[in-house]
């Protein structure tokens, strides 16, 4: 009786998780559609987090797309729980990142797994600067949070650097980072 007292404190107690609250807003479009602003016509895109896959919308005619995420979304959909160290095994040209990093709990991992899939890397993110407050992000079942110099230092320690950035969108950060390799000198991008 009292382990089962015990177990249900836990639960009541413990944050929710993605998969207890899941929601989709129409309005996220305006965020995808705002990344997706920041691609260079690359050829293969994978959407990691790929949720309704609204951002196939905004890529052009002839872009191979990849959708990953935790639950099949379509017959298409690469089955990964990113919190089980769970990762697409492609090569992509960018590997895309909208309102999904906040949910993953190993970020250093899971920039690593995005280093080896891809040179470039376009991502949302809900800084610490942007959404304060540990007690609401964690009621969002958010399992990050950093700020921004925090998530640059990660991204970095992954191979990467910030090259673009977009205008914030409803608190996310807008960012596009590169592999060093991939810049010329002066810092523009090397042709493809």
């Amino acid at each position: 009786m009292i382990r089962s007292l015990l177990s249900r404190l836990r639960r009541a107690w413990r944050p929710p998780q993605w998969r207890e609250i899941e929601h989709f807003d129409e309005q996220w479009k305006r965020r995808i559609k705002g990344l997706a602003y920041l691609l260079d016509q690359e050829k293969s895109v994978l959407d990691l987090g790929c949720g309704r896959m609204w951002l196939r919308e905004f890529l052009p005619d002839g872009t191979r797309y990849f959708c990953c995420d935790y639950v099949a979304r379509s017959p298409e959909t690469i089955v990964c729980d990113f919190n089980r160290n769970e990762f697409p095994d492609l090569r992509v040209d960018v590997c895309f990142v909208s309102g999904c990093l906040e949910y993953v709990e190993d970020v250093d991992w899971f920039l690593g797994r995005i280093a080896q899939a891809s040179d470039r890397l376009i991502l949302s993110y809900c800084s610490t600067e942007l959404v304060p407050g540990l007690p609401g992000r964690k009621s969002l079942a958010w399992k990050s949070h950093l700020s921004h110099d925090a998530l640059l230092a990660k991204a970095e320690a992954a191979g990467f650097q910030l090259c673009a950035r977009g205008e914030d969108i409803d608190g996310n950060e807008m960012l596009k980072f590169e592999k060093p390799s991939r810049q010329n000198p002066t810092g523009s991008q090397a042709s493809k």
